[in-house]
């Protein structure tokens, strides 16, 4: 018996990562593979995030997070423990570790590893396709409903949301 695969790779020409990109709150993600396209192993995003739309303190029960600054400072608050992480530097979000982050600088920029992938789906449920390879307009605060969705397909992703004190 062989282990061969007979998935045939995957390239994605950089002129095709704008159907693949979404609009996610203010921010700008990517996904570069998902979990769909590596049998559930990973999923790989780039993000493009703005300050001020950080995330609550929340954990995930299903999957690791790992993430490249590529660009910008984001204080992580992983457990007890905070780090500032800039241009260069590797933050890895164990499953079952409440985090949290927080952009430093106006904004930040990432490549995000999902172990195992499927909750890129999040970021697709609660996005809108982008029109841009560059950040959304600004247009104010998202609606009560936006956050809303976001709790609830968080939750059906098997991610707990810690409610801020």
């Amino acid at each position: 018996m062989n282990n061969f695969t007979t998935h045939p790779g995957m390239h994605i020409p950089a002129e095709q990562l704008l159907q693949r990109s979404y609009w996610y709150g203010p921010n700008l993600v990517t996904i570069l593979t998902s979990a769909k396209e590596t049998n559930g192993a990973f999923s790989l995003v780039k993000t493009f995030l703005r300050k001020g739309f950080d995330p609550p303190l929340h954990l995930h029960t299903r999957e690791e997070e790992s993430s490249y600054i590529l660009e910008g400072e984001i204080l992580y608050t992983i457990g007890e423990e905070r780090f500032h992480a800039k241009t260069g530097d590797y933050v890895h979000l164990p499953r079952n570790v409440q985090h949290t982050f927080q952009l430093l600088t106006g904004t930040a920029q990432t490549l995000l590893l999902i172990t195992p992938g499927g909750f890129e789906e999040m970021f697709i449920a609660c996005g809108r396709p982008a029109e841009t390879m560059e950040l959304p307009p600004l247009t104010g605060k998202p609606p009560a409903t936006f956050f809303e969705k976001l709790l609830r397909v968080n939750i059906e992703l098997g991610v707990t949301v810690f409610p801020s004190l």
